[in-house]
């Protein structure tokens, strides 16, 4: 699994200054026009359809999209890490709280903190295309405006460094940052004064902090638990009542093109039928033990063309017909 958070996208879309509508941008990626803030905690899209959205949204020369994203984005935007994040003691530890937590963001990359004299966010992504290089930049600029947001100071690194080749020039880079900016370097990083990082937050609250710790802790547990195949499982048992969908539909539904999803299944050895099948079996055992609903009935609610298909479909899998799995299910 390789996702990015809805909240991301959605204010990178808001940053575009390309041709192309809000409501197509977002439709490309598998996202609605519109979600409650709730809702789009919960979004998460496939890291090559987030580098595809980039590369199109700056396909016009944008090398500035970065900067504006991070301006945008607000502590909020980040649900419960966010709230993790302005509630922590001072600018050092919502950096140590990012570290640990950035997985219910995203997977995609890695933060690591190192001490020293000048203590430096290091952090790890692949950046095998423009898109991921873009995405790297707006992730260091989004912890520096994030940084400035929770602290309530315009806070400023020693310097940044990025692995790739940066654009003609870097004015606009060392303007955001306030520092010095250095692309080709050999990580990708910010260095921070000490006394920076001891700077407090606004909102600290040890209170609601360990609430929103142990919240935390427990969404990177299930983060960690999603697997691709649990994933696709939930969005075809979502979709039955409409019948089963295909692989394009589902693809779209968990943000990715269906080509990612046909290589995603093929590097795990998965089948899209097979999950599929799985799900609309597991639909019906439900349906039979907990409804009164007739088979025909059971049969639409699960996406089989008919209720011939779904006891041939039930039976092959259970070795029982719908009715006397009912009934064994009855039974004292």
């Amino acid at each position: 699994m390789s996702v990015v958070g809805g909240p991301v996208i959605r204010r990178i879309v808001d940053a575009s200054r390309g041709p192309e509508r809000t409501e197509s941008l977002l439709e490309s990626v598998g996202l609605a026009p519109t979600a409650a803030p709730l809702d789009a905690a919960k979004e998460a899209v496939d890291s090559e359809a987030y580098y595809d959205l980039l590369e199109r949204v700056t396909a016009h020369g944008d090398d500035d999209l970065p900067l504006r994203y991070a301006s945008l984005l607000r502590p909020d935007d980040l649900g419960a890490l966010g709230l993790g994040l302005k509630t922590a003691p001072t600018a050092q530890g919502a950096l140590q709280r990012l570290v640990r937590y950035i997985l219910v963001l995203s997977d995609t990359l890695e933060y690591e903190l190192r001490r020293g004299e000048r203590p430096t966010l290091v952090m790890s992504r692949p950046s095998h295309r423009r898109g991921a290089q873009l995405a790297n930049e707006c992730a260091l600029a989004a912890v520096v405006s994030v940084l400035r947001g929770i602290t309530g100071v315009h806070l400023a690194p020693e310097s940044v460094t990025f692995r790739h080749a940066g654009p003609a020039s870097v004015a606009d880079h060392e303007a955001f940052f306030g520092c010095p900016v250095r692309f080709d370097g050999e990580a990708n990083a910010i260095a921070f004064a000490p006394a920076a990082l001891r700077t407090p937050t606004t909102h600290a609250d040890e209170g609601l902090s360990a609430y929103l710790l142990a919240e935390l802790d427990q969404l990177k547990r299930t983060t960690e638990d999603q697997s691709l195949e649990s994933r696709i499982y939930a969005a075809v048992t979502d979709a039955l009542p409409d019948g089963v969908p295909r692989r394009a539909q589902v693809a779209l539904r968990l943000g990715m093109s269906e080509r990612t999803l046909h290589r995603r299944l093929a590097e795990e050895e998965l089948s899209f039928r097979s999950i599929a099948r799985a799900a609309q079996l597991d639909a019906a055992e439900a349906l039979l033990t907990q409804t009164p609903s007739s088979l025909g009935e059971i049969a639409f609610l699960t996406g089989f063309s008919d209720q011939s298909a779904f006891s041939r479909a039930f039976k092959a899998h259970t070795g029982l017909t719908p009715m006397a799995y009912r009934s064994s299910r009855d039974s004292p």
